[in-house]
């Protein structure tokens, strides 16, 4: 979420947040890849795509760990 957040206070949605384009390194940080679909925070769409991106980590995080986050980010507050 973390990344999502920052992305976006650089005015960028990533449009494809997902767990297929979270890498990790050895020491276990993590890479974003696969951008061609990013937009603007500006984008008509912006908040839709931003809703979609984190909605997606919640979604593998509950499938894969059963974990249901509390919190998280959304597009106003970013």
């Amino acid at each position: 979420m973390n990344l999502i957040e920052r992305l976006a206070s650089y005015g960028l949605i990533h449009c494809d947040f997902n767990e297929f384009n979270i890498m990790l390194r050895e020491d276990g940080s993590p890479v974003l890849i696969d951008f061609p679909q990013m937009v603007s925070v500006y984008h008509p769409n912006a908040e839709f795509y931003f809703n979609r991106d984190v909605n997606c980590v919640r979604t593998f995080f509950a499938r894969k760990f059963h974990f249901d986050a509390k919190e998280w980010p959304e597009f106003k507050e970013c």
